[in-house]
């Protein structure tokens, strides 16, 4: 594969994460706006942002974070973080993206909660009109915070449902805090009609995947421990759940240590669905042209393959069918001219 053919190829992204996607030079931007103290040094600032190749686990990666949620406390900076994202989605070939955040981790200021999510949706909607990147938000609960602050977080998805925000998630330390422990809270978002999309199998337990999907997932994040439990693969074909994969987060973060022992082949042979993602491109310091890259030096990934990763991201996303099938003929129309100039 061609990495500037990769680049022009119309490409779906579900998974990344807002805060972890935030560009260096964005944060730069928002700490002289805001008076935050900020590294002079940008590379001093890119490697306290940037996790390092040599991430223990999970939590050790998710530090990062704690850098750059300083930066995120007004509204004026969730705007410009917002607007930053969709216009490197732009950069990166991408028509539609899913950009997700957890309202409770930028309120140290005294935003309140509707804040913060509104001047998100202010960053997203200025991104569409200057970079026609079409976008929507899923707010994320974290899974340290008490159950009472997490039940609020699915009441505001209500409050922003069809207004820019689509579904809702659970991030953070999985390993300490494994999916059934939420059951309330994810009951509460089946009954007000919230669609749920949850980070799991991402720390070796292919169990979190199947109790995520029993809870009422539609999509996995990361998903990857499923590979240890091929017992449960008809049960998530059943399902017809997508896995949202991050080939370079889930390598950071020790969810695998070889290319031998990563499922990307295992999926599609057995048929899962998997789309593919970037997860932080920051924090990872990634791109979505850098995964689909990687896969193709990994694993000799095929532009056809490349076409189906992407309908499956159409077919998982939280979007009308209408929405759906304009990406589907978009991505049709992209790959069928490819294929038919590589024949001439």
């Amino acid at each position: 594969m061609k990495r500037e053919i990769v680049k022009k190829l119309p490409k779906i992204e579900l998974h990344c994460h807002l805060d972890g996607s935030v560009s260096i030079e964005t944060l730069q931007k928002i700490a002289e706006k805001t008076a935050i103290p900020s590294p002079e040094d940008t590379e001093r600032l890119r490697n306290l942002v940037t996790a390092p190749e040599n991430c223990q686990n999970l939590k050790d990666y998710l530090t990062c974070f704690d850098v750059i949620l300083t930066y995120l406390q007004t509204e004026e900076a969730l705007e410009l973080a917002a607007l930053d994202v969709i216009k490197q989605a732009a950069q990166d070939g991408i028509p539609y993206i899913e950009l997700r955040f957890a309202p409770t981790q930028h309120l140290e200021k005294g935003l309140s909660l509707v804040q913060v999510v509104t001047a998100v949706l202010k960053g997203l909607h200025t991104g569409e009109e200057l970079y026609g990147v079409k976008s929507n938000a899923l707010l994320c609960g974290m899974r340290h915070d008490e159950l009472k602050k997490i039940e609020e977080v699915v009441r505001l998805a209500k409050s922003f449902q069809n207004k820019g925000v689509a579904a809702f998630d659970l991030a953070g330390n999985e390993a300490a805090y494994p999916p059934n422990e939420f059951s309330e809270a994810l009951a509460l978002a089946n009954q007000l009609s919230i669609p749920l999309t949850l980070h799991a199998g991402e720390c070796g337990c292919g169990q979190n995947v199947v109790d995520a999907v029993n809870l009422g997932a539609k999509r996995i994040g990361h998903g990857i421990a499923l590979k240890d439990t091929p017992e449960y693969f008809d049960f998530i074909r059943e399902k017809n759940v997508l896995l949202e994969i991050c080939p370079t987060s889930n390598f950071q973060t020790k969810t695998v240590t070889s290319l031998a022992d990563y499922p990307f082949r295992q999926f599609l042979d057995e048929n899962i669905k998997i789309c593919i993602n970037t997860d932080n491109r920051t924090v990872s310091n990634t791109t979505l042209v850098d995964e689909y890259m990687k896969l193709s030096d990994w694993y000799q990934l095929t532009y056809e393959e490349m076409a189906q990763l992407n309908h499956n991201a159409v077919d998982g996303a939280f979007l009308s069918d209408d929405e759906k099938n304009t990406l589907h003929q978009l991505l049709t129309e992209q790959y069928s001219q490819l294929k038919k100039s590589s024949q001439d």
